[in-house]
């Protein structure tokens, strides 16, 4: 079944360069090497009122002992992200990186952007 969904060419592009991917909620446990959850995060109304923009949240993880490693994982995520580009763009958001003792690993988070054209009612 071909799915159809800009959260779904996200995975796709992120995996098949090489990075390990995961769905919110199906990766479990520990983090013993980097990997990336690609995320929903909703969407908002442009003012145009013709458009839309939904928005992902690609978040990265590094194993706790790895910290020097964190930031050109994130460059290198970015760089790959390019590849998407027009259709999916840089939000220019990112956040600092939190510890997360549930998986005992680093998070950074990335947010990108897609335009979408509001259907008719």
């Amino acid at each position: 079944m071909k799915q159809n969904s800009r959260w779904n060419d996200i995975f796709m592009h992120l995996k098949e360069c090489g990075y390990d991917v995961y769905s919110p909620g199906n990766k479990e446990g520990e983090c013993k090497k980097p990997y990336i959850v690609v995320k929903d995060a909703g969407s908002s109304k442009t003012p145009s009122m013709s458009s839309s923009i939904a928005l992902f949240d690609i978040l990265l993880y590094m194993p706790r002992n790895q910290y020097s490693r964190l930031e050109p994982f994130v460059k290198g995520v970015e760089e790959v992200m390019d590849g998407l580009w027009p259709m999916i763009r840089p939000a220019h958001f990112r956040t600092t990186a939190f510890y997360d003792d549930s998986v005992k690993a680093w998070m950074v988070s990335i947010q990108y952007k897609n335009y979408q054209k509001n259907k008719r009612p």
